[in-house]
């Protein structure tokens, strides 16, 4: 018979929110500590594919959030020069119904969080968790900012982001890579271009998106270095707009609601890769232990991922260890294929080598038109490829 665990959960946004909620249901005691004094999304409209929506059902909230979103039918980039298509991938090519759906963020927290009030979760809000000890048991506790301590705990999920200062605290190593462009955004009023991500290239330096979020919203990306973000500001806000709007029209409406730059939020990105993500008491999920860059639109469906496939090992362990180590098996090939293949693709989006959009634009227009490459690709995008030898992952 599986054991009931004390769980501390660090982080409070999907991944954490997500896995506390399933562990409480599950009838473990759940102990959810976040740094800041408020909890709130933090970010960009979101893709929510195909892998997203399993874990939304399952949890009983997908209708709710798909009443306030944007059903994606397509990703399509285009080139700057001339409006030439680079390339146009269909949901529905791979199995009718099939779509995405562009989601402001704070739809889909609230969702998460409304689920967590729930349970009999104890959230604990500006409580920043800077330490670890243990106890003469081999239980874990944490400790605050403050000097606070938390626990004991029988085991602790760590989601607190890309930037986790716990992965270091915590012995844990992990290779972080910066990527040298990030982007500008804003979510302003508008519907982008209905039923579809657009994408707007030239070449490796310069990149625009639309992404409609439903309730009349749209998220506006400008790519850029983030070492010409203080160039760009020092323009003026008026000589950006016209460059994005000579960029790509059907940004217009977007643009028009803009008007003091500091409505702009510029975003970086990174790579991280954990070598281990637990030693048996501690565990890290969600961007903690897999961040990668947005281009493939994967993050917040990862962590969906995770947080259901955690929850469903512990819901069968009788141990933490045991759960950790069968989490770990389930999803290694499937993290192990994103990760690599997003960190490959990055480049030839954004990035200072010219030479990759040459082989993008000759190459990827080609893709599609053989049947199995478009089939893989449409799985990959979906947040189905359960690897690189594998087939459609099942949640």
């Amino acid at each position: 018979m599986a054991r009931k665990f004390r769980v501390g959960v660090v982080g409070f946004g999907i991944a954490g929110a997500t896995t506390a909620y399933l562990l409480a249901r599950d009838g473990h005691a759940v102990t959810l500590l976040e740094r800041a004094p408020v909890a709130d999304p933090i970010g960009a409209g979101v893709l929510l594919q195909r892998s997203g929506q399993a874990v939304l059902d399952h949890l009983g909230v997908l209708d709710q959030v798909l009443a306030h979103s944007a059903p994606i039918e397509e990703l399509h980039a285009r080139h700057a020069p001339g409006g030439r298509t680079l390339v146009r991938t269909r949901y529905g090519d791979y199995a009718p119904g099939f779509r995405a759906y562009g989601v402001h963020r704070g739809v889909l927290f609230r969702a998460v969080r409304d689920l967590v009030h729930t349970q009999p979760v104890d959230v604990r809000l500006n409580h920043e968790v800077v330490a670890r000890e243990w106890t003469p048991f081999g239980e874990v506790r944490l400790i605050d900012s403050r000097g606070r301590s938390h626990g004991p705990f029988d085991c602790v999920v760590c989601g607190d982001g890309s930037r986790s200062h716990l992965r270091q605290v915590f012995g844990f190593r992990a290779s972080v890579l910066k990527y040298d462009h990030g982007t500008l955004w804003v979510t302003a009023p508008g519907t982008g271009e209905p039923g579809k991500l657009l994408q707007v290239v030239r070449g490796t330096s310069q990149l625009l998106g639309l992404l409609p979020l439903g309730d009349g919203l749209v998220s506006l990306y400008w790519g850029l270095p983030n070492n010409t973000v203080a160039a760009v500001k020092a323009r003026g806000l008026d000589a950006l707009k016209d460059e994005m709007r000579a960029f790509c029209p059907e940004a217009e409406p977007a643009l028009d609601f803009l008007h003091d730059f500091d409505q702009l939020i510029h975003t970086t990105y990174r790579h991280v890769h954990l070598r281990r993500t637990h030693d048996g008491r501690v565990i890290f999920i969600g961007d903690a232990a897999h961040a990668m860059s947005p281009h493939l639109g994967q993050g917040i469906n990862l962590a969906l991922v995770d947080a259901w496939r955690l929850a469903a090992c512990l819901r069968t362990a009788d141990s933490p260890a045991a759960a950790f180590t069968a989490f770990v098996k389930a999803q290694r090939d499937y993290l192990r294929y994103y990760s690599t293949i997003t960190w490959l693709l990055s480049p030839f989006f954004q990035s200072g080598w010219r030479v990759l959009a040459c082989g993008r634009d000759i190459a990827l227009p080609l893709m599609p038109w053989i049947p199995p490459v478009k089939r893989q690709m449409l799985l990959t995008v979906c947040g189905l490829k359960g690897g690189v030898l594998k087939g459609r992952l099942t949640v």
